[in-house]
């Protein structure tokens, strides 16, 4: 079927829309392999020991550890950031990014002296720490976080449990996860590399497994672009300055406090991506489309309410998930949790009150009945796992990158987006989500800006009491009320925090 926005084959080759890691990865693959002379990346997390999928990339390995040093061998240099956490806050996570430069070291060695230097893995801790002052209110919170770990990890970060000392606590990360190759291909969207988050657009895995997610490849200018972002960032962080813009990558940075004594937040430098967000919404005629893993930014929700107020005529589809990944599956009752939640009830709730009918919130389900009813259970169904971070507005603006809609990721956190003007482009990126969470149910109507919010709401509202074989796709009306009983305010904290 061809729409009249569809764009044409040959801006299909410099733009690609990649939905999960069945169809990102072997794309990533196949860039490092035509990769002539430079790779640069920064990823949250970042596996060596990541199965590859492509029959091209298995050619010259099993793991990414065998695609890099093969990329080394053929004189192509490989520099990945990859973040590194707060070892008490964030133990396991810190974890995960020791194991990568464990990998990294190993990998290295195996190369020999004449290739080492062909491979530069950073694990970069962000700078800012909690201040003296909130670091010794949260010292008992802290303590029983310690108590936890092993005690050699427990007095590297305190000292003896004779006389512990407050240790620094680290609350800020690089979320940015891109890639650019010979400073001509962007590979960038919400996407880590680790065996957690792979899965189909078929959603067939296991509940706790599904991972929707969201990558584009971009050939053109914007490569550059991110390729000074990822050379710069962590000096301009270092040096708390950001002189540099791009027309194309949007980006978040942040960097400790001078007299950050009292303070448990960063500095913020820019924050280009809330800026955009805003700015999309009050020029949006027709359709705002949201995918996010969270939408707890007060600010974002104003931005909303705002334009619903500005425009009677303008409509508003979000796609969000059913629950928090750590409270579906790991029965996480804490109180970040709980207040994250709490966030995300209050936006939602001014952001429905300002559109009314004219707004759909959906959360895409597994099209099997559940086994028990449980919290990863949604209109009878296992949910799929939402972890996109996609704005589109109209036919005129997009944004794909790793931002959450929540104060971390427009205020703290490193964040890097793709800015999409080019209608020919947004209309594939459109096209492309619609299909995979309607499948071959998609139609015409579904996909027109001016039509498509009562041609999904009426199928969304039709899948709640269908049989979850018998439903149209994936998504079906999201419960902002589910759990309600562990919303928890927290009065006077950042709403960043979470």
């Amino acid at each position: 079927m061809i729409y009249p926005w569809s764009s044409n084959n040959s801006d299909k080759q410099d733009f690609e829309v990649l939905v999960t890691a069945e169809h990102a990865w072997p794309a990533l693959e196949r860039l490092v392999l035509e990769a002539q002379d430079e790779v640069i990346a920064s990823f949250r997390i970042f596996d060596f020991s990541t199965p590859l999928i492509s029959a091209d990339a298995k050619a010259v390995g099993e793991t990414w550890s065998d695609l890099i040093a093969d990329a080394a061998r053929r004189g192509v240099t490989v520099r990945i950031i990859v973040s590194d956490f707060d070892p008490i806050l964030a133990a396991d996570l810190h974890e995960i990014a020791m194991r990568t430069a464990s990998q990294a070291d190993e990998l290295s060695e195996s190369l020999g002296e004449d290739l080492a230097g062909k491979l530069h893995v950073q694990v970069a801790m962000h700078p800012t720490k909690v201040g003296t002052v909130p670091q010794i209110a949260f010292f008992p919170a802290v303590w029983r976080k310690l108590k936890k770990l092993p005690r050699k990890r427990r007095e590297a970060a305190v000292g003896s449990d004779d006389s512990p000392k407050p240790p620094s606590l680290y609350p800020v990360s690089h979320h940015q996860k891109l890639a650019v190759v010979d400073r001509n291909v962007l590979y960038i969207g919400g996407l880590d590399l680790n065996t957690r988050r792979y899965d189909t657009p078929d959603h067939d895995l296991p509940s706790h497994l599904t991972w929707a997610d969201v990558q584009v490849v971009v050939r053109g200018p914007e490569a550059e672009e991110a390729a000074t972002h990822l050379e710069n960032f962590l000096l301009e962080i270092d040096k708390a300055q950001c002189h540099t813009e791009f027309p194309n990558i949007s980006r978040t940075l942040s960097a400790p406090r001078r007299f950050g004594f009292w303070a448990v937040s960063p500095k913020t430098l820019i924050k280009e991506i809330e800026e955009d967000h805003l700015a999309a919404f009050q020029q949006a005629q027709q359709l705002i489309y949201i995918e996010s893993q969270f939408l707890r930014s007060s600010v974002i929700a104003d931005g909303l309410v705002r334009a619903a107020k500005r425009n009677p005529d303008l409509t508003l589809i979000t796609v969000l998930p059913a629950l928090p990944e750590d409270v579906a599956f790991d029965g996480n009752r804490g109180l970040d949790a709980r207040y994250g939640m709490s966030l995300q009830a209050d936006a939602l709730k001014k952001i429905t009150a300002a559109f009314g009918e004219r707004s759909c919130i959906a959360s895409p389900v597994k099209q099997v009945f559940a086994a028990r009813d449980a919290p990863s259970v949604l209109q009878g169904s296992p949910v799929i796992h939402l972890h996109s971070k996609v704005l589109i507005t109209d036919q005129s603006f997009a944004l794909v990158g790793s931002a959450n809609l929540n104060g971390r990721s427009m205020r703290w956190d490193t964040e890097a987006a793709l800015r999409i003007t080019d209608p020919g482009r947004i209309s594939t990126l459109w096209e492309t989500l619609a299909r995979h969470w309607w499948r071959d149910h998609l139609t015409e109507t579904m996909l027109d800006p001016k039509l498509a919010l009562q041609a999904w709401k009426e199928e969304i509202t039709r899948n709640r009491v269908r049989r979850p074989e018998a439903r149209l796709g994936y998504l079906v009306p999201h419960e902002a009320d589910k759990m309600e009983k562990l919303h928890q305010p927290v009065p006077g904290a950042t709403e960043n925090i979470v």
